[in-house]
């Protein structure tokens, strides 16, 4: 099978129909509107098509080369994969794709590792058996177009963790692996999303300026593709280095040793090159170019540089004032390609954010959203009303509800107090507990009404503003006044009590932090 022109990648076209498509395709066909994959599988094919794009164009050196390559891309991609055509064979048999041809177990009677493993959804290892009716089955088979997409994002997501013993050109690899550079921090990853496939992809190309970072690498910065300088054992320095410590040869990694076998039920799977990382003590390494930086409380009270990362109990657009900064050199802000973004073009720019969450060696959960980002977002009043009314927002739930809340329970069961008392340090851990149901609600009626908040973006310097805003600070009580009554609301005298002392809190609490009655005097 062949990548580059044999059809693997599910798409979806303008007309709405699903359909495969090829590398080339993805990279030329304009009726591509977008792939049609999981989030994690998304950022894994984006790096993969931005790679071989950069390889056939060459890294534009600033904005004016990088506008230049639009009309280039298409013609530019069909020679560079008829060029490169058998590098991108699964069974290739000298150079499979992103695989090793020589690798063999070096454990003493040492099995093969089943194909399913590469699917952080099958039940697999220490993967849950849940809606997983074939995991018993140790001869499930795997198609082609399947094991080539699991094997590109395991490649970049794999978590690191113990791993099969195999020998690589007669060395034997370390059985521990580290992280492949997707998943460190769980990090989110952000994507300028276009009106098809190519220009999604040319949107999200880099020139030169935009990556000063990795400048500082050295004068081999910008690297080559690792199927175009693949190593030939670990001892290989230069094509290892190449790989691991350059701008292109990252984009598609080798983070673990593998060989597929033709029948689709079984690899060999052990520990492959080893990438340094962001923020990582001895190791430290630019950050992911779709990566968003951000500043964290660190040692000693400094500030330290992170990775926003995915956070199951946080919805992402709560997170979108920090993934719409345009990152410059060593300095916080969200994905590279926002550097092309013009904060005066009234069409606002698309966003696709997804990741992968991790708990060490376990996969949690994977997320995306899709954001359509008004321009003002862009500009300084535009990001700080969006910082501070997503903070509104969630001390209305801290502050408001989660008192109210309390307030009731104390008048509701007068052994509240005793009980918070006798938890210790758990009694944060109640107190989650007895708004859980609550604070469900109340963030799912915010999140179905964010538009009133996009479009007190939008009115931004006109006399629509101050309406808006006071019609998205309202919504906020509403939402928080609605939750506390379906979780508290009861029909004898105690219940009704309870319920009144706790609502009298929500209101005085959420005037205070949404500051209504000073929107309504102006």
């Amino acid at each position: 099978m062949n990548l580059a022109f044999d059809l693997w990648i599910p798409c979806v076209c303008r007309n709405g129909t699903v359909q495969w498509a090829s590398l080339c395709a993805c990279l030329t066909n304009e009726d591509i509107a977008d792939l049609a994959v999981r989030p994690h599988e998304r950022v894994a094919l984006m790096r993969f098509l931005l790679c071989v794009a950069h390889a056939a164009l060459g890294i534009p050196e600033n904005f004016t080369a990088w506008q230049g390559c639009r009309k280039r891309l298409s013609e530019a991609v069909a020679c560079y994969l008829t060029q490169w055509r058998d590098s991108f064979e699964l069974f290739h048999p000298e150079k499979p794709f992103l695989q090793i041809a020589g690798l063999r177990n070096a454990a003493k009677n040492g099995e093969s590792t089943p194909t399913s493993k590469l699917d952080f959804a099958l039940a697999s290892g220490n993967n849950s058996t849940l809606f997983d009716h074939e995991a018993l089955n140790p001869r499930r088979v795997v198609g082609s177009e399947k094991m080539a997409l699991d094997l590109l994002t395991f490649q970049m997501f794999s978590p690191g963790g113990s791993t099969g013993s195999v020998a690589w050109n007669g060395q034997t690899m370390d059985r521990y692996s580290s992280d492949a550079p997707c998943v460190p921090g769980s990090m989110l990853h952000t994507f300028v999303r276009g009106t098809d496939l190519p220009e999604t992809v040319w949107l999200n190309l880099l020139s030169a300026d935009c990556l000063r970072d990795y400048a500082t690498l050295g004068d081999d910065w910008r690297g080559r593709p690792i199927w175009e300088m693949f190593p030939q054992s670990p001892q290989d320095e230069a094509a290892v280095r190449n790989a691991t410590r350059t701008f292109l040869g990252r984009m598609v990694p080798l983070s673990r040793a593998v060989l597929l076998q033709h029948d689709g039920t079984s690899m060999l799977l052990g520990n492959g090159l080893t990438y340094p990382a962001f923020n990582t003590a001895n190791q430290d390494f630019p950050p992911e170019p779709s990566a968003t930086v951000v500043l964290r409380m660190g040692e000693n009270d400094a500030d330290e540089r992170m990775t926003l990362g995915v956070q199951p109990s946080k919805s992402i657009w709560r997170q979108l004032h920090a993934l719409t900064v345009q990152r410059g050199a060593h300095t916080p802000g969200g994905c590279l390609a926002l550097t092309h973004a013009d904060d005066n073009d009234a069409k606002g720019v698309d966003l696709v954010v997804g990741g992968l969450a991790r708990d060490q060696a376990n996969i949690v959960d994977v997320v995306e959203s899709v954001f359509h980002v008004p321009a003002p977002l862009f500009r300084t009043e535009g990001h700080e009303l969006y910082a501070h009314e997503v903070k509104r927002a969630e001390d209305t739930e801290r502050e408001g509800l989660a008192f109210a809340m309390e307030r009731w329970r104390t008048v509701l069961d007068g052994g509240w107090a005793t009980r918070l008392k006798l938890a210790g340090s758990n009694r944060n851990k109640e107190r989650t507990m007895l708004r859980a149901q609550a604070s469900r609600d109340y963030w799912t009626s915010v999140e179905r009404n964010l538009f009133l908040l996009m479009a007190t973006l939008d009115a931004l310097g006109t006399d629509a503003y101050m309406p808006c805003k006071v019609t998205w600070r309202k919504m906020l009580q509403v939402s928080a006044l609605n939750a506390y009554t379906s979780a508290c609301r009861g029909n004898n005298e105690r219940q009704l009590r309870a319920f009144v002392a706790g609502e009298k809190v929500l209101f005085s609490q959420t005037n205070k932090i949404l500051e209504l009655h000073k929107e309504d005097e102006a």
